[in-house]
């Protein structure tokens, strides 16, 4: 008998009902503010691989930030128009921390909706395609057996700037990681390539050499 009370007891107390609504955060406004990271977030260290910018292919994304300074709700406002790219911002934010916003007059801080822009950084955020050309790259070789920075990709891609057949590596770094993030770089522009034109003429369908440098500070 002792035992049977205990274990309806026990079912009684985890039966409480949680307050799920305890951590209640308002709908998303039409312009949240724009974050500024704290001392010693910056993107180019934490995400090197990406910059922040308000032009271009870029992934905006919005996130709630409490006076902590640690975004959640992360989640993309405006997509590039690339997975990678949308995925690493969302994975970048998740890493940095943010100035928290502040009331008028005693500067006290509250919790607000903000948002942020990334792109790829370098050239590469930007690919063009023009008239089929070469476009060289000088490499430096290091004593690690003929491995360098660069990688040169080829490109094909139609009237619109989409890609008509998968990149292709011209010139390896020597480092198959470097080579591969090349080639998804690459694949990521898709759809935002310039279209070679003619004077007075229609864009037309072409290839070029992209060259990709990468920084390995």
């Amino acid at each position: 008998m002792n035992n049977w009370f205990g274990a309806a007891l026990t079912c009684v107390v985890l039966s409480v009902p949680v307050d799920v609504h305890a951590d209640h955060v308002p709908p998303v406004p039409e312009n949240p503010l724009q974050a500024q990271t704290t001392l010693g977030f910056n993107p180019k260290t934490r995400c090197p691989n990406l910059r922040i910018t308000d032009a271009g292919t870029m992934a905006v994304v919005v996130f709630w930030l409490p006076s902590s300074g640690i975004p959640s709700h992360i989640s993309i406002k405006s997509s590039s128009g690339s997975n990678a790219l949308d995925s690493a911002t969302i994975s970048c934010v998740s890493r940095l921390r943010f100035a928290a916003a502040t009331t008028l007059g005693n500067g006290d801080p509250i919790d607000s909706w903000q948002q942020i822009a990334l792109s790829w950084a370098g050239r590469a955020s930007e690919p063009i395609a023009a008239a089929p050309a070469e476009i060289s790259t000088h490499a430096k070789q290091d004593a690690s057996g003929g491995q360098s920075n660069d990688v040169t990709v080829h490109v094909c891609v139609d009237e619109a700037g989409r890609l008509i057949q998968d990149p292709t590596i011209v010139h390896s770094s020597g480092m198959a990681s470097l080579d591969q993030a090349a080639v998804r770089i690459a694949a990521s522009g898709s759809a935002y390539y310039r279209p070679v034109t003619s004077p007075n003429g229609p864009p037309a369908s072409g290839c070029a050499q992209l060259a990709i440098k990468f920084d390995m500070k």
